[in-house]
């Protein structure tokens, strides 16, 4: 017989203690497939939500005009330099979002006639925030979102200015980009105007001077010819500058005027709903995977594998009441081949038990003694669950058709509890031809004295003459600590697993105790694994049937 004691596998020094914090992407993906339908059903809803919401919001139209920065304007100058300033770059982006420009938009949208009165009412208010609620750091840009400017190339001279604005009508919108685009050629030219004025005003204090120093007495003929020059100069800049002053040069000028928009930029309840449905989909796929990596239930036969003992069978769940589905038979005859092959002691005596309840490990011990018997064997159940025993359930008794007949002695004890009083006469229960049932009892009642007397290896012992196998079906290894005590007496334990439910941490909690406990352990079974667990990959020979009651499937 082979069998792992746990102290072996569980040091604390192993590094396969930590194996259930790995997950691998075959675990993520069947996590997702699993949520996939709540996650389609939710993307789904949003984008359809995202849809409606989108129809009944206003029509947001958007303008575009064109300003082109004129590279000769800012050479126009005198002898000796220019004096108009070159646009540095993002100059016009900045002075777009500024007071400059919106304080006179404000104005002039508030006098225009061509804008419906509830669009202009709703304009200036939107400017009016845009102006108030300024801040030093926001970028040039950012600072209006009725009114933008950009510019290709980076700016600067030679430069395409693209001003835009968005407004509820076509109109509204045609309107803010022809007033802006005005504006800003109006302040350009205020800030050209100013820079001939400077200079004017520096030639003239020049001219003044040179008048001055003509008047001196004592001056050569070079230093005359030289300050008559010097001042015929300065009359020629004064008089340029006359004419710049007339004309109102400037570096912006306008290029193409806006017109009215067709159709409307936003909303797009299609591409709204197209964004927000996928949106849906990569959030609920990520927070699907997060909850399937943080879930540490088992899944899979490699989750169990980490736990340094072999997997003996994988079996699914049962799908028809009343009966066992073809699949599950083949699994319950690869479980029994691997069992035979470990269990090499005559008449062994086998407990199965699971972490907690509704794990099926009674109705694994009936399905299992169902599988021994159909191959020939005698089998025993003793269902040493006092406290909820399944077995009498699983295999219909109560009809009261079944025979009862001694186990030992005569007549006496029909029930485990009794039987742990008096071991000495003991009847069984013939639930199916080759199966003998010692139901709980009829009492739920603690084990753990009854399953204490220092005896029961012996009478196990006796009890199992007769019999090729004999199963105990144990209560939950990690609320009571009966199996534990039973486990000391018998030659192996098989520990079940719901795929989907048995936390990992449980699991390897039962095994510490059954290591202190010295609790002989077989290897897992994965219980109600789904159609993405592979079955077992042990050889074995297929079942022959053979007629037996029909057996319930208990959750």
């Amino acid at each position: 017989m082979t069998s792992y004691r746990q102290q072996d596998h569980l040091s604390p020094d192993l590094p396969g203690q930590d194996t259930d914090t790995e997950i691998d992407l075959r675990t993520l993906w069947q996590g997702v497939r699993q949520r996939l339908p709540a996650i389609v059903l939710v993307a789904a809803l949003l984008a359809g939500a995202v849809y409606v919401w989108s129809r009944f919001q206003p029509a947001v139209y958007e303008a575009t005009g064109s300003l082109l920065t004129s590279s000769s304007q800012s050479q126009i100058g005198v002898v000796g330099g220019s004096v108009i300033s070159p646009l540095p770059p993002g100059t016009v982006a900045e002075v777009v979002a500024s007071p400059l420009i919106l304080r006179p938009l404000i104005q002039a949208v508030r006098e225009t006639p061509t804008i419906a009165p509830a669009e202009r009412q709703r304009l200036v208010g939107q400017l009016t925030r845009e102006l108030l609620t300024q801040r030093p750091e926001d970028t040039k840009s950012q600072r209006s979102q009725t009114v933008t400017v950009t510019a290709d190339q980076g700016g600067g001279e030679n430069s395409l200015y693209q001003v835009r604005a968005r407004a509820q009508t076509p109109q509204a919108a045609q309107v803010l980009v022809n007033l802006t685009s005005e504006l800003l050629v109006n302040w350009d030219a205020e800030r050209t105007l100013r820079d001939v004025r400077l200079a004017r005003e520096n030639f003239t204090l020049q001219l003044a001077q040179t008048d001055r120093r003509l008047a001196l007495p004592g001056l050569s003929v070079v230093e005359r010819q030289t300050l008559l020059y010097r001042r015929a100069t300065m009359q020629d800049n004064l008089a340029q500058l006359s004419f710049l002053e007339q004309s109102r040069p400037g570096v912006l000028k306008p290029l193409t005027g806006a017109v009215e928009p067709l159709r409307p930029v936003t909303p797009s309840p299609l591409r709204n709903s197209v964004l927000a449905g996928l949106l849906a989909l990569l959030l609920g796929t990520g927070v699907a995977a997060l909850l399937t990596a943080l879930d540490r239930r088992v899944r899979t036969e490699a989750d169990l594998l980490a736990l340094h003992l072999p997997v003996l069978g994988v079996l699914p769940p049962v799908r028809a009441p009343g009966g066992i589905a073809l699949g599950r038979v083949e699994a319950l005859g690869f479980l029994r081949v691997n069992l035979q092959a470990m269990l090499q002691k005559p008449r062994p005596i086998l407990m199965v038990a699971g972490t907690a309840a509704g794990e099926g490990a009674s109705s694994l011990t009936a399905a299992l003694a169902r599988s021994l018997a159909s191959s020939g064997q005698q089998v025993l159940i003793l269902d040493a669950d006092l406290r909820g025993g399944r077995q009498q359930d699983l295999w219909d008794t109560g009809t009261g058709g079944q025979p009862w007949h001694p186990l030992c002695g005569k007549d006496g004890a029909r029930s485990l509890q009794e039987a742990l009083h008096t071991p000495v006469n003991v009847q069984v229960l013939q639930v199916a031809p080759n199966i003998d049932l010692l139901p709980a009892g009829g009492v739920p009642q603690s084990g753990l004295e009854l399953l204490s007397r220092p005896d029961l290896g012996e009478w196990l012992r006796r009890w199992s003459q007769g019999y090729d196998v004999v199963l105990i079906d144990s209560p939950p290894l990690l609320v009571f600590a009966d199996g534990l005590m039973l486990g000391q007496q018998v030659d192996g334990v098989l520990l079940v697993a719901e795929a989907g439910r048995t936390p990992l941490p449980d699991l390897r909690q039962v095994l510490r105790r059954m290591g202190v406990a010295g609790v002989p352990v077989l290897g897992f079974v994965l219980n109600k694994a789904g159609r993405a667990i592979r079955g077992p990959r042990f050889s074995g020979a297929p079942l022959s049937a053979q007629p037996v009651p029909p057996l319930k499937e208990v959750h």
